[in-house]
């Protein structure tokens, strides 16, 4: 294991925390993560990290149609890359390299949150505000190595109307339960697709089984919890594999318990769609989708109908769409 470390980054109680779950890694001190993120790296590498020091706020607003409606929502960056391998994820086209960098400084992040949350505030607004954590990494993932969640679970339970989600493709919640408390302001989202779907394209990830276990348990202990089906691939048969991925899933989960549910397909910027297409040559769902007015390549609009219809057949009207 090589951990690469930024100078500026070597004090930090998180990155010595993170260090002390090693007992045999080779530490390479660097000045900037940069200095090993931005290369473009063709061939297989040591199983690496990168702990740094975020230098600048990190905090966007979501694009529109995107997540809840009725709120002002941020995306806010933690961590890149992730711990599985998606053939389809967009980060592939976003990153150079598929190495992780875990930004240590959790004080400093939060500080900005709690500026903006303050800023909007001040400003009059009184509505909820929501706070992406996961679209550069599944921080659930991560959670055992970064301790994510323990720091930022309980920094969101200090403010009202405000509400933190984390997506995740991992049924390994013990480090959630293991915080003692059940959040209000936190909502662990699961992205769900059949397990012939996970086998094929999210390697890595946990099976279905694993993540409906987990949802149930959270469930059971109050935690409020989203279902994202997110990308529903138009896979040879989908229709029939998703009615009967469906017909089983409401058997086993109390949908109505559900906090929100979310679908999307594949969408893509131009450019990730191309640079994708480069790392996945053959994956090819790629090769089908559409550029839409909007500049952005989907699923075409009929199959989305498709998807609309039959998931409404059996989780009714309280779906929506991100991007639709």
């Amino acid at each position: 294991m090589l951990i690469y470390l930024e100078q500026q980054a070597k004090d930090s109680p998180v990155a010595k925390a993170i260090l002390s779950r090693f007992s045999d890694v080779n530490v390479v001190e660097i000045q900037h993560y940069k200095n090993v993120f931005d290369k473009k790296i063709g061939y297989p590498t040591e199983k690496c990290l990168i702990l740094a020091k975020s230098d600048r706020l990190k905090l966007f607003p979501v694009p529109e149609n995107y997540g809840y409606s009725d709120a002002k929502a941020f995306f806010f960056v933690t961590q890149l890359n992730c711990v599985f391998d998606c053939a389809y994820c967009y980060l592939k086209g976003a990153f150079k390299n598929d190495f992780p960098v875990i930004f240590v400084n959790y004080p400093d992040i939060q500080e900005e949150l709690r500026n903006k949350i303050l800023e909007l505030r001040d400003a009059g607004y009184s509505g909820k505000i929501v706070f992406y954590a996961s679209n550069y990494s599944d921080l659930v993932g991560m959670e055992t190595l970064s301790g994510f969640h323990q720091s930022f679970v309980p920094f969101f339970e200090q403010f009202e109307h405000v509400l933190m989600e984390t997506r995740t493709k991992s049924g390994n919640i013990q480090s959630l339960l293991d915080l003692g408390i059940v959040p209000s302001n936190t909502e662990i989202a699961f992205s769900l697709n059949p397990q012939d779907i996970i086998d094929q394209y999210e390697h890595g990830s946990s099976p279905l089984q694993m993540r409906i276990a987990a949802i149930k348990t959270l469930q059971a202990k109050g935690w409020k919890v989203g279902l994202r089906f997110l990308p529903l691939l138009p896979v040879p048969g989908y229709l029939e594999i998703y009615e009967q991925f469906l017909r089983e899933l409401c058997q086993e989960i109390d949908i109505k318990n559900v906090n929100s549910i979310f679908l999307a397909t594949l969408i893509y910027n131009k450019q990730d769609w191309q640079a994708i297409q480069k790392k996945e040559s053959d994956f090819e769902l790629l090769k089908h989708l559409e550029i839409g007015d909007d500049g952005l390549v989907r699923v075409s609009a009929v199959i989305r109908k498709e998807f609309d219809q039959l998931f409404k057949k059996y989780l009714g009207e309280q779906i929506r769409w991100d991007y639709i």
